[in-house]
Parts: structure tokens; C-alpha cells; sequence
């Protein structure tokens, strides 16, 4: 453990106050778990410090290397995937006093903000000139993390990579890093709107990389009008083949702005009210009622001519994969509907039941069913068993979407745990590595950079050395996010 009487912390607090760093154990445990990493081994960093500006964040780094002190970035903790451990203690880096809206700017549609920004908070900004963030969940554009860790810096800093212009970070050596456009020195005031520019995309650089290449500390996103028309369309499936076809018909018609689907286990824990949720009977009832998929596409519209024309052109790619429309209402209809745009209530209902890792595949939308086959089988072997608010037995809920321009598709199964029953996490245990071994052999990738720790020996081997390479160049006292990728660096 840290002490106040250490170098780091001494000069730490200097830098950012010293009510924004600390050694206590009660202030370091939040940003070091998740609902995961209760049933992993925890590590625990010596410090958390706080820092309000990028210069106090490259003063930092700074300090870092003349101590030799490992850094852990964090950027507003919503973490899910146990990838904020800080395996070498040091101090663990939050960002969530970095929290400005810098511009919004309506003739380059983008907003340049900083990664404690919250998507609600960007939503509402945006929403004032005719603009919002592209919503989670397939589209156009979606994509993987831009986050300091996977997934760890909320909604605005870690998700929708295809949507950052440019960004700019502190390298791990101290220096400022900028891309796109904005590497001119002086074209970050007057045009960081272009992002390929100068030879390579380098926000591509700081994709899922869990922190190891520096410390995002501003980023230029892209933003969407938000037109007359904005209509979830809702179609039921009967089973997973459907789902995909029709999930990939309405995909390539290119003109929805976000599309989704879930099996009915997760959309009836989206769906419920608190109430619901809790009773039993009632929460059976919900499940019972409910297609074995929804899928959700949302269609973006000048006029209700042009809305009618979407209509039709969904409805006929529904009707060749066995699809019907359909509407719901009430409870149902109003917290399905507050899927769209990020809501918190939708998060929040999301995350409500046991928790869970968010195990995922990346494949060929042909390939979405053998997963699926493949995930159940290895629960079967394991006799892992699930169970939902009306007390039966469940497969994993399932959440799924296009993925980067849809090449791929993306399935999330949400393997729960209990954290007060050994057998479960011991069964939970079991099940992860299977799991990514199987579905790694199956043909499926993986976003984040946190699999590299296993993975490595199977990768080319020019791949993992150009990586190293230039960790190495530019983090050569190894204090940036150590062992998080290489367990070795």
C-alpha cells in the first residue's frame, strides 16, 4: 500500500490538490472491482489520483517515470470486464473531472469533449442544436472501445471508435499525442475536423488498448441529425436463424441508424418495471408474452413520405426470415422505447440481474448460430445453470448487433454468477477460459486488447512484435498500464 510520505504521493499532490489523491484503502476499492472481478483475483493499486486537466494528467505521467510508479487510466467507470485491475498496483488515474463539453460544433457535426463527459450529458447538449451521439447498438458506424480500459470510460469515452475524428492523449512517456488533422501543430485550433490524414489513422492505435499507449484526454466525435421522424420499428423473431437473417436484410438496406435485437430472457429484464422485476408471477407473465427475439431498428426521417418508404422496405426483409412487426404498450412500450439514445433507465434494467461477464463473439453473420450451439454446449458439459426473476431455468440472455460496417455481427451472452455461492463461481471460472479457447477456435475475434494476455501465442508473430515495438518506444520505463496486454511488459 501507498503512504502519504512517499515521493509519489508528496509530489501528486502537489500537482492536483490533495484532496484528489489518495493512499485509503476505502477510497482505491471502487476503482479497482466490477461486478466480475468479484469472482477473480482482485489487485488493488497503491494510489488514486484525480487529476482536472490534461496538463495535470501529463504532469503526472511525468512524475510516473521519474519514480517509476505504474499508471492505471480510468476514465468514468463503467467497466464491466474485470479490465481495471491494476496487476502492478501503482496509482490508478481517474478521469472523470475531465468533463467538459469543449464545442459543439453544427457545420462539422461533431462535439469535442473530454472523456468524463457523460453520454447523457452529450445527448442533451447535442439535442439543443439538432444533433445526438450515434446510439449504442448497430448502425452505420458502430464500433469498438477508444477508453482508456475496455469499456472504462463510459459511453462517450470508450465506445463508437469509427465516430472519433481525432483524439488527444499523453503518450506514456509525457509527451501530448494528437491525431488526424490535428498533429499539425496549430490545425488543432483551426481544423481537427479530418481524420485521416497525414499517412496512418492513429486513433486506430488506441482501439481497445486497455490504457498501455497513453491517456486519452480529449476527443472529436462524430454527431448525427436528429431529424422529424425518429421511430423504433419492432420485429419478432421465432428463433436465432430468423434473428440473423433478418437482422443482416435490414443491415444492408443502410438506412437505419440503430439496430438491435435480444432473446426474450434479456428483453424481458429490459422491459420490466421494478415491480415486475421483483414479483415472480408477474415477471413470468412478461417472459411468456414476449417473441423468442426482438429485434429493434430505429429509422431516422425528414418526412412521413420518406418513413413510408423505410416502412415497406423493412417490412419486406422481415417477411422473407420469418419476421412479423410488432407493437407493444404500456410499461413495455416505454422502457423498450428508452433504448434508444443510451438511457440510464435502459442501462440500469439492463445491468439489474446477477452479475455477469459479457461474453463475446465477433463472426460472419452465418457463423451467429453455431455460436450460439457452441456456448450452450459448453455450459451443458459444465452443468452451469442460469435462472431469471420467475425462477426458471434460462440460457444466457443474449444481446446482438452489426458490428464495425457490419462485415461482422456482434453476440453478447451474459454469463451470470452468483457471488455468494462458491460452486457458481467456481463453475463461472471454469466457463471463461473454455469459452474464448472454443470460440477463438471456432473462427471468433475479440475486441479488446485484454485477450492479448492469452492469446499472444497464436497471434503472427509480426503482429504482437510491432505492437511491442512500440509499446517499447514510447513507454521505455514500462509505467503505462503494465501487464494488462503483455504479461510480460
Amino acid at each position: 500500500m501507498g503512504s502519504p510520505q512517499d515521493d509519489f504521493y508528496k509530489e501528486a499532490a502537489k500537482i492536483v490538490g490533495e484532496e484528489y489523491v489518495s493512499v485509503e484503502r476505502e477510497d482505491i476499492i471502487p476503482y479497482c472491482r466490477d461486478e466480475v472481478s468479484q469472482a477473480l483475483k482482485a489487485y488493488d493499486s497503491d494510489y488514486v489520483v484525480v487529476p482536472g486537466t490534461a496538463e495535470e494528467v501529463q504532469e503526472i505521467v511525468k512524475l510516473a517515470n521519474k519514480t517509476k510508479t505504474p499508471l492505471y487510466p480510468y476514465s468514468y467507470g463503467t467497466n464491466l470486464s474485470g479490465a481495471t485491475s491494476p496487476r502492478k498496483g501503482g496509482a490508478v488515474v481517474v478521469l472523470r473531472r475531465l468533463n467538459r463539453i469543449i464545442k459543439i460544433d453544427q457545420e462539422t457535426r461533431t462535439a469535442t469533449i473530454e472523456p468524463g463527459v457523460t453520454w447523457g450529458k452529450l445527448i442533451y447538449e447535442a439535442k439543443q442544436v439538432g444533433l445526438e451521439p450515434l446510439p449504442l447498438g448497430g448502425g452505420p458506424h458502430t464500433g469498438g472501445p477508444i477508453g482508456n480500459f475496455n469499456l472504462g470510460g463510459g459511453s462517450t469515452g470508450a465506445m463508437d471508435m469509427n465516430d472519433v475524428v481525432s483524439l488527444e492523449a499523453v503518450l506514456p512517456n509525457g509527451e501530448i499525442f494528437r491525431t488526424g488533422s490535428a498533429a499539425f501543430q496549430g490545425m488543432e485550433q483551426t481544423n481537427p475536423y479530418f481524420r485521416i490524414a497525414w499517412g496512418p489513422n492513429m486513433n486506430e492505435l488506441f482501439r481497445g488498448s486497455m490504457g498501455i499507449f497513453g491517456i486519452v484526454t480529449k476527443m472529436i466525435r462524430r454527431l448525427v441529425p436528429v431529424r422529424a421522424i425518429e421511430e423504433p420499428i419492432q420485429v419478432a423473431f421465432p428463433d436465432i436463424e430468423s434473428v440473423v437473417g433478418g437482422m443482416k436484410d435490414i443491415t444492408q438496406l443502410g438506412i437505419c441508424k440503430q439496430i438491435v435485437a435480444t432473446n426474450k430472457y434479456q428483453t424481458a429484464a429490459i422491459a420490466a418495471t421494478s415491480d415486475v422485476f421483483h414479483n415472480q408471477e408477474e415477471f413470468a407473465k412478461l417472459e411468456d408474452s414476449l417473441p423468442e427475439f426482438l429485434l429493434m431498428a430505429k429509422i431516422s426521417c425528414h418526412n412521413e413520405k420518406q418513413a413510408e418508404v423505410y416502412r415497406e422496405l423493412i417490412n419486406e426483409a422481415i417477411s422473407k426470415n420469418n419476421g412479423k412487426l410488432i407493437t407493444f404498450e404500456g410499461y413495455v412500450k416505454e422502457n423498450l422505447d428508452m433504448l434508444w439514445g443510451g438511457s440510464s433507465v435502459a442501462a440500469i434494467h439492463y445491468l439489474r440481474h446477477e452479475p455477469h461477464l459479457m461474453a463475446f463473439v465477433y463472426v460472419p453473420p452465418h457463423m451467429v448460430p453455431g455460436a450460439q450451439k457452441l456456448a450452450h454446449e459448453l455450459l451443458a458439459k459444465l452443468d452451469y445453470k442460469m435462472t431469471s426473476s420467475s425462477g426458471r431455468e434460462i440460457p444466457p440472455r443474449i444481446w446482438l448487433a452489426p458490428w464495425e460496417r457490419t462485415e461482422c455481427f456482434m453476440m453478447e451472452y451474459d454469463i451470470e454468477f452468483n457471488p455468494e455461492d462458491q460452486d457458481s463461481i467456481d463453475k463461472f471460472r471454469k466457463f471463461m477460459p473454455m469459452y474464448f479457447q472454443e470460440t477463438m477456435k471456432y473462427g471468433s475475434a475479440q475486441a479488446s486488447a485484454g485477450f492479448f494476455r492469452q492469446m499472444e501465442p497464436g497471434l503472427l508473430p509480426s503482429y504482437s512484435k510491432l505492437l511491442r515495438d512500440i509499446k517499447k518506444s514510447i513507454d521505455p520505463n514500462d509505467i503505462m498500464a503494465p501487464s494488462q496486454v503483455f504479461k510480460d511488459l
